[in-house]
């Protein structure tokens, strides 16, 4: 196992091995949670005939295509949504490992692959129910100030007692103001539309992505997510106004339409990810400076 850590594509090759076998939990996760079940007990069991399912048959990704999204028990269809799972879980986890092999950033592979498994079961979740499970927001927000108490330079910190107390206190007030901003533009929203505009769950959610990633991120994630659910909401729009008929994979289903009630949490998990990806590198200097510039005329 050494001399797979001794090179990126080794690192890379164990972090998509444990994101797939986290990715396969995450599955149960998504299953089970909003059915209010236990996701230790029972093992995992057909969800159609209630046969358990055998290890051999329940190898991450693997398991799916050798038995063509086919369960041996009953040759009930297996959706396509646990291979995707597992499959981008393991990239996820991949990603960085393979980062953590050229800076050494334990914080960063950590929280990466920790909130970024969260993002990942928010986003199954919530887009197959509309709920965001109070055990991944809130729980979230919980580990997030535990994780920059160990880790004080999420937040730019160093190692000294006291530097872990300001790491905290900046992960706080990155949590109440992720919150807060979203709850009064939820608020807003309903005043001015007369009906729900925004769940508790998304400002929840805002809680925990800004105890990870402070304040500043959670302004960009709520507005990146409001451009990316835009962007890719506006489109299926159209063809429904057009008048376009669905494709073979949406018949039966009900059409995406102008009222419609749309899951927001999948979009702020993307833009997170996509900050905790690489785009921080750019986001946080322009926060930095444009706040400076704030400053110097105010």
């Amino acid at each position: 196992m050494e001399w797979l850590l001794q090179s990126q594509f080794g690192m890379v090759a164990v972090g998509f091995l444990l994101g797939a076998i986290w990715g396969s939990f995450l599955n149960v996760c998504a299953h089970r949670i909003p059915l209010g079940q236990s996701i230790v007990r029972p093992p995992s069991y057909c969800p159609k005939c209630k046969a358990r399912i055998l290890w051999k048959d329940n190898l991450p990704i693997l398991s799916w295509l050798v038995r063509q999204g086919r369960a041996r028990c009953c040759l009930e269809s297996i959706s396509t949504r646990y291979l995707w799972v597992e499959v981008s879980t393991a990239l996820l986890f991949g990603y960085f490992f393979g980062c953590y092999f050229q800076n050494s950033d334990l914080a960063e592979l950590c929280v990466g692959c920790f909130l970024g498994w969260v993002l990942l079961a928010v986003i199954v979740i919530d887009a197959e129910t509309m709920i965001i499970p109070d055990r991944l927001s809130m729980g979230g927000a919980l580990a997030g100030l535990v994780f920059s108490i160990i880790f004080p330079s999420l937040h730019g910190y160093g190692t000294l007692p006291e530097e872990r107390v300001l790491s905290m206190i900046d992960s706080l007030l990155g949590l109440l103001v992720g919150s807060s901003v979203m709850y009064w533009i939820g608020a807003s929203a309903e005043k001015a539309l007369g009906k729900e505009a925004l769940g508790q769950g998304d400002v929840k959610l805002m809680g925990c992505i800004g105890a990870f990633c402070g304040w500043k991120a959670s302004v960009f994630v709520i507005f990146a997510g409001a451009s990316i659910g835009t962007a890719l909401v506006l489109p299926f729009l159209a063809f429904q106004f057009l008048g376009k008929k669905p494709s073979k994979h949406h018949q039966g289903k009900e059409p995406l339409s102008w009222g419609k009630e749309i899951p927001f949490g999948p979009y702020l998990a993307i833009a997170t990810l996509l900050y905790l990806g690489g785009l921080d590198h750019w986001i946080d200097p322009w926060m930095e400076e444009a706040l400076a510039i704030v400053s110097k005329n105010y």
